[in-house]
């Protein structure tokens, strides 16, 4: 019997003291730019990165904070191990400075050019002669940026190339998927209001953390939920609620 409450209450002390494996906080660190993160959101999004990392979380049964960072403050915060995880294109740069744990998506985040209503293109040799707009500063050393026969017209951002658009002002807008189909949406145009979606520069979206900060557990952890709610075509219907365009 003293052998029994002996067993019993060392259990209960190892109980009180140990901790859980995933107990740890998980700090997530996301780009303060729309619609990966959005504020005051008329319909309550609060930003297609935020909705895949809390999914994630869900899924691996962790707790994460997530902290919305200007771009070069989130990649510098993920550099200096204060943010141990974020959600962004994996390049040659990401793949050498920090882990890419698991793809997210695989063409959202392509460079496209969408057209006006009539106009039909399939390469970009296709917009000689024709008005481009693009944000300022964007396309460095590419032909989007350097083709002397493309007439561009340089904006503040993707709201305004697309509201050139919108007022037939340009005839194409080019950047990235995500982020013109978003503005196109929050226009209220639809398919019918717009040309073709011609893609330019594929590109891959992935969960990235930080070198030395996770355990090999964790990381596998957050590797399998990610990988599993891809495969579930959670991540593609996430990303639905912010760029689909009507077909009226």
């Amino acid at each position: 019997m003293r052998k029994f409450v002996f067993t019993l209450l060392s259990m209960l002390v190892f109980s009180f003291t140990s901790k859980p494996i995933f107990a740890e906080t998980i700090k997530f660190a996301t780009f303060d730019f729309a619609p990966y993160a959005l504020r005051d959101d008329p319909d309550g999004r609060r930003g297609l990165f935020i909705d895949i990392d809390t999914a994630i979380a869900a899924r691996a049964g962790i707790t994460i904070t997530d902290s919305v960072l200007p771009i070069a403050r989130a990649l510098k915060s993920m550099e200096r191990g204060a943010s141990d995880c974020s959600v962004f294109l994996l390049t040659p740069w990401s793949d050498a400075n920090f882990i890419p744990v698991a793809k997210i998506l695989h063409d959202r985040l392509d460079t496209v050019f969408v057209t006006r209503a009539g106009l039909v293109i399939t390469r970009i040799e296709d917009l000689h002669g024709h008005r481009l707009s693009i944000p300022r500063g964007s396309f460095r050393d590419s032909p989007i940026s350097q083709d002397p026969k493309i007439q561009r017209v340089l904006t503040s951002g993707y709201a305004q190339s697309v509201r050139l658009l919108k007022a037939g002002r340009v005839d194409a807008v080019a950047g990235s998927e995500l982020s013109i189909l978003y503005y196109l949406s929050a226009e209220g145009l639809s398919q019918k209001d717009i040309g073709v979606i011609v893609k330019y520069d594929p590109k891959q979206l992935w969960l990235h953390c930080g070198k030395g900060q996770l355990s090999d557990e964790l990381l596998t952890k957050l590797e399998q939920a990610a990988n599993s709610l891809r495969l579930e075509g959670a991540f593609e219907n996430l990303a639905e609620r912010y760029i689909s365009l009507g077909s009226e």
